[in-house]
């Protein structure tokens, strides 16, 4: 069943940050680097923490250090390559994968030990959390056309 869950929720995450990053395509650079008050000064730095997060995340996962930022890209189309990237691992990872106990460094350089399960879910729902401040975020700035990304809505595409 943890196979299972957990690739549901990358499932989920790659398609309501596709969902996300279609939608803000759309916006000039403008609206995208628009200062708003929230967790980060804009929609374009939210989007590159999610990103800088992912690929973080992924490299603990794999017990690969990795460089914060991710790179110097300002693109918001990056995030659903990391994403695409860490959703292509999970696929492979099996309920004893998921159990393996990752040890890591934060990013002050704190030793950690979880196992990958644990990681993953905290991923997944970093993103989602930042996906709501990206949704308050469009409202403050005029947008329209906000992707509904609940989970339950993700889940019901699945039985259409």
């Amino acid at each position: 069943m943890t196979a299972l869950l957990i690739h549901h929720l990358a499932d989920y995450d790659l398609w309501a940050n596709d969902h996300f990053i279609d939608r803000l395509r759309k916006e000039p650079d403008a609206v995208l680097d628009a200062a708003v008050a929230s967790s980060f000064p804009s929609l374009r730095q939210t989007i590159l923490h999610m990103r800088n997060a992912v690929h973080t995340w992924h490299g603990r996962l794999m017990g690969t250090p990795t460089a914060w930022p991710a790179n110097d890209l300002s693109d918001i189309g990056d995030l659903v390559v990391h994403v695409r990237t860490l959703h292509a691992a999970v696929l492979k990872m099996d309920d004893a994968d998921l159990c393996h106990e990752c040890t890591y460094r934060d990013l002050r350089g704190n030793a950690y030990a979880q196992p990958a399960w644990q990681l993953l879910l905290h991923c997944f729902n970093h993103n989602t959390q930042h996906r709501g401040q990206l949704i308050t975020m469009m409202r403050a700035l005029g947008c329209d056309d906000i992707p509904a990304t609940d989970l339950v809505r993700y889940q019901r595409t699945l039985r259409a």
